[in-house]
């Protein structure tokens, strides 16, 4: 995986304050393919999530839609669970600028598709300003 950039590098730099808590289910769970009722668009974004315990997890934005996020990765994420979370989105207008945008998902399921672990997230916390840019980019891709 591309490493993310530098800005990413500081949100997380220092300890997060833990997410608020939502305990996981535990066991494996279905694709919940009805979870984000939205059209989701293809993105290939770096991004970073914290897991309980503090460790930082690079991975991917696969889709995004208005309601959440699809993510792919190398590490067993664990479902149902509040996590912070932060990407690297392109400049609208200059894609060599990257924006970072940072809040906390839940988790939703984790599945496993041939060699890649696929997760998905819905916003708990997003910034509106964070907001408005991921449905600009959505907007754009939907065209």
């Amino acid at each position: 995986m591309t490493p993310p950039s530098d800005d990413l590098d500081a949100l997380f730099g220092t300890p997060a304050a833990p997410a608020p808590s939502a305990k996981s289910s535990g066991g494996a769970t279905p694709h919940p393919s009805e979870a984000r009722k939205e059209q989701r668009v293809k993105v290939s974004w770096p991004a970073r999530v914290q897991l309980p315990g503090g460790r930082v997890v690079e991975l991917r934005v696969r889709d995004l839609s208005e309601s959440g996020v699809g993510l792919l990765t190398d590490v067993n994420i664990p479902a149902y669970t509040v996590l912070n979370f932060a990407m690297a989105v392109p400049g609208l207008h200059e894609g060599s600028k990257m924006t970072p945008v940072s809040g906390t998902i839940k988790t939703t399921y984790i599945v496993i598709q041939g060699r890649d672990l696929c997760c998905g997230g819905m916003w708990v916390q997003l910034p509106e300003s964070s907001r408005e840019l991921l449905n600009k980019w959505i907007r754009r891709l939907r065209k």
